[in-house]
């Protein structure tokens, strides 16, 4: 919610990659409004965490990502 307050988790996916070291690559997770709507109101925001493990280390890497939502603009011609 706008005021910091987390609302319930409603998806959880989870993908295992390999990655050689200096490789990327993109996992792509589409969120219809169908399935977000219900969990938001006015001025809140989406956020999406992705964390990852190094086998060799076990060091954990970890990013956030806040997506602010607004109702678009209504434009009225007459």
């Amino acid at each position: 919610r706008y005021t910091g307050v987390a609302g319930a988790a409603f998806r959880q996916e989870q993908h295992k990659r390999v990655l050689p070291p200096g490789q990327a690559e993109t996992v792509t997770m589409a969120v219809p409004y169908a399935e977000y709507g219900p969990h938001v109101g006015d001025q809140d925001a989406l956020k999406l965490t992705v964390s990852g493990t190094v086998e060799e280390t076990g060091q954990v890497v970890a990013k956030e990502l806040r997506v602010r939502l607004r109702t678009p603009d209504l434009t009225l011609t007459v």
